[in-house]
């Protein structure tokens, strides 16, 4: 197998929600979980989120100021 079939497998078995369960044994505590990633994803959407209103709302005040 070469590494990039490797690397697709992986990705592959991940979105399929497949852990290497002998690695996470090996390992013991894991940081970077699953729900450690949805967690960062949610916090960086509600960010962007949070930027484009305001960038929106400033955006606004400034059409105001022109008329």
């Amino acid at each position: 197998m070469k590494f990039e079939e490797a690397v697709r497998k992986s990705i592959k078995a991940y979105f399929e929600g497949r852990d290497p369960e002998k690695f996470l044994e090996a390992h013991g505590e894991i940081k970077y979980t699953r729900e450690y990633f949805d967690e960062v994803e949610e916090e960086m959407l509600s960010d962007t989120k949070k930027k484009t209103m305001k960038k929106d709302k400033e955006e606004g005040e400034d059409e105001d100021a022109i008329a």
